[in-house]
């Protein structure tokens, strides 16, 4: 009952969160070229800390999803690993005249909570690579998600990676997802260049979903359902570049589903990389062996909405329940998995569950940082 509604102050590169909730995309004051600035950044502070804590501005809950260990295991049988390597256009260093994948041991954050996105395959990839060559100011920073893009584009697949998406299936609620009519068709996965979920209405700056509609639909003026970040569902996406003429544009066509496993198969010495909440890792089992990335509703945070909140991209965020702090499981077991995990990772337990060792990475097949062969 004592649990602190959230309310984030953007001070990031996208600030989707912030962004979302209305609270802005700039730090309350940015603008270093106004008269007077100092004193107007210091009135614009002192404003946005007097909207969070009024008692007007309105509270509702937030759903937040949790990587968990496979229905019927107790741990998660994958490893992650960093992509490591020089600034530039390509990290990946020339291996007997072919651009091969470095990795380092991850470090922290370690996965747990996903509460604005999550996907794998291009964006992913592309997030990795702009780990390495971050700046100093949001709109260098935009500019290097380009070049990397375009980076990943030109170049050939790197032998630890699978072409796009080939190997990752993905079942919802116990059906299958992705890639789409996998079972009548036997499709795979390289059509595809990312598939994940969205939690919020807003990733980059740029893309927003909405419920799959008929093409008459999606060109006319019919309203669709946004996503939503309280309604107990991920809104689920898949895209190719030709997804962004079908859409058309950045406005992605999402499925609502209550839960989503990744499967990923591949022989010995690939992964997949993917992100959550704008974090990216690479994951590989160390044996080869397929391996799973199961995802659901962990818990119910209440949030404090801004002055700028967009009910255009939200949609209702009253959902008609208490707006308070609250675990999330369809049953007490489930409900107490997910305590068991809290602790678990406040304890720095799934630390030593996830993170790849130098060991993990080498028996897995892969180039530890710095080596040639």
């Amino acid at each position: 009952e004592s649990f602190p509604a959230i309310a984030q102050l953007p001070l990031g590169s996208a600030n989707d969160f912030a962004n979302i909730l209305g609270w802005g995309q700039k730090y309350p004051g940015d603008g270093k070229f106004v008269c007077g600035w100092h004193d107007w950044a210091a009135k614009m502070l002192y404003r946005w800390f007097d909207a969070v804590i009024s008692p007007t501005s309105k509270v509702v809950n937030f759903d937040i999803w949790g990587i968990l260990p496979p229905k019927g295991s107790d741990k998660c049988d994958f490893k992650l690993a960093e992509l490591t390597g020089d600034r530039g256009n390509c990290p990946n260093a020339a291996v007997n005249g072919k651009r091969v994948l470095h990795l380092k041991e991850g470090g922290k954050p370690v996965p747990f909570f996903v509460c604005l996105y999550f996907s794998a395959g291009f964006g992913a990839y592309m997030t990795a690579r702009f780990q390495l060559n971050r700046h100093k100011t949001p709109i260098t920073n935009r500019v290097e998600y380009v070049r990397q893009a375009l980076g990943i584009i030109a170049e050939s697949t790197p032998p630890q990676l699978q072409l796009r998406l080939n190997g990752v299936e993905i079942d919802c609620e116990g059906e299958p997802y992705f890639p789409p009519r996998r079972v009548a068709k036997k499709t795979r996965g390289r059509g595809y260049r990312e598939v994940g979920f969205y939690n919020i209405n807003w990733q980059a700056h740029a893309i927003h979903g909405a419920t799959r509609a008929p093409l008459s639909q999606r060109l006319g003026c019919s309203s669709r359902e946004p996503v939503s970040f309280n309604d107990d569902h991920l809104d689920m996406f898949r895209w190719k570049f030709t997804s962004l003429v079908k859409n058309p544009g950045l406005r992605i066509q999402t499925d609502k589903k209550k839960n989503m496993e990744l499967k990923y198969e591949a022989k010995k010495g690939q992964g997949v990389f993917f992100q959550w909440d704008g974090e990216a890792r690479f994951a590989f089992s160390p044996t080869g062996e397929d391996f799973h990335i199961f995802i659901r509703k962990v818990l119910t945070v209440p949030v404090v909405l801004g002055p700028y909140h967009d009910a255009r991209l939200t949609g209702p965020v009253e959902n008609g329940k208490p707006v308070k702090f609250g675990f999330y499981g369809e049953t007490p077991e489930e409900e107490n998995e997910v305590r068991a995990r809290l602790i678990a990772n406040v304890g720095g337990k799934l630390e030593e569950e996830l993170n790849a060792t130098k060991d993990d990475i080498t028996n897995g097949g892969f180039l530890f940082q710095g080596e040639k062969k």
